[in-house]
């Protein structure tokens, strides 16, 4: 299982508080690892506004440039932060600038809904075609910059990594290898049903107890758990919660969709209604083989 580097990271920024609330984390991590932040920004095409005199694009274009300035100025000074700012759809801007990079950082709200930068569909389309993974936020309706900070700072200090038995879910695992430090816990759990006999509760015992052999192996203190719900996401939250988790930890399928359980449904219902942040880790195969919609 090779390790992935996460030191140069992608954030979206669109001018908005929401969107900023994603910055600290981006900081943290290229804190801990030497690395650097992009805040990257999508203006319209041309094509997509009509009847608009070219100062009033330029003045726009202008105003972008200085709150992108601003939000670099709000940044830690020890930290290296560039800015981008493209023409363009957001998703294909995004995931142009993200390419070579190894991390993209954004937010979206508790809801379902997305910020004004993140409009649409634009989320799920980054989270499903990125080559490198994707850690998306999720503010609390009282987000401020300091309780980003705060966040941001417990990040990788008790991380849950669910597991369902596929291949593709230990993906998921690579990017700890980089980021853990010292200070952090992995917690691998899985989640079986409430009424499952003994057989199967044991074999998933016994699964989980052979999957952490590497972990172990690289000195990161590692808790396992077997979790009996009806529902892999609100255990997975749940669990999330009461550990104090900052970060829960998940993988995607390599052609750009989500598979089933885990992958699937469950995934998008941890990012919308988790309680923490949620890394989305591609599998090695989309990895090798990135695709821009």
């Amino acid at each position: 299982m090779a390790d992935v580097s996460l030191k140069e990271i992608v954030v979206p920024f669109d001018g908005s508080e929401l969107s900023e609330m994603a910055v600290p984390y981006g900081e943290e991590i290229a804190r801990r690892l030497g690395g650097r932040v992009t805040l990257v920004r999508a203006m319209p095409e041309p094509a997509m506004v009509t009847d608009i005199p070219k100062r009033v694009v330029d003045g726009v274009k202008a105003a972008a440039h200085a709150e992108l300035e601003a939000a670099v100025k709000r940044c830690a000074p020890a930290i290296p932060v560039d800015t981008v700012l493209k023409v363009g759809f957001p998703v294909e801007v995004v995931l142009a600038a993200a390419a070579g990079r190894d991390l993209i950082v954004m937010t979206t709200n508790g809801r379902g809904g997305l910020s004004r930068f993140l409009m649409g569909s634009v989320t799920e389309k980054i989270i499903r075609l990125s080559p490198i993974p994707v850690l998306v936020i999720r503010p609390l309706r009282s987000a401020s910059r300091p309780a980003a900070v705060t966040g941001a700072k417990r990040l990788l200090r008790d991380v849950a990594v669910p597991l369902d038995r596929s291949e593709l879910a230990l993906d998921a695992v690579r990017p700890l290898a980089a980021a853990a430090g010292s200070d952090t816990r992995i917690h691998v759990l899985t989640v079986i049903p409430r009424e499952a006999d003994e057989r199967t509760a044991n074999a998933a015992a016994d699964y989980l107890a052979a999957r952490v052999t590497a972990l172990e192996a690289r000195g990161l203190p590692v808790v396992t758990r077997l979790l009996h719900h009806d529902s892999p996401a609100e255990a997975i939250g749940a669990y999330a919660e009461a550990q104090d988790c900052g970060l829960i930890v998940m993988s995607s399928h390599g052609a750009g969709g989500f598979r089933e359980w885990m992958l699937g449904s469950v995934t998008d219902q941890t990012i919308r209604r988790g309680p923490v942040p949620v890394l989305v880790v591609p599998s090695a195969g989309r990895a090798a083989n990135p695709r821009v919609k």
